[in-house]
């Protein structure tokens, strides 16, 4: 069940079942009602079983992006 929180304040969100784009909504709500940016947080049995195959350097991963 993923779930989001807010570092700055008390604001939390869970989601029932798989329902991403309610979380996603309820995130960007909170952004915009108050300028902080909620982190997305996901349960330990949604992490990919591959998780335990990598290598602690593998585990970060290179984002880039087009502009």
């Amino acid at each position: 069940m993923p779930s989001a929180y807010c570092g700055e304040c008390e604001w939390q969100y869970r989601t029932k079942g798989d329902d991403a784009v309610a979380l996603s909504r309820a995130m960007i709500d909170h952004f915009v009602e108050t300028g902080h940016s909620p982190v997305e947080r996901c349960d330990a049995g949604d992490r990919s079983s591959t998780d335990d195959l990598l290598e602690p350097a593998d585990r970060t991963a290179t984002r880039t992006r087009d502009c």
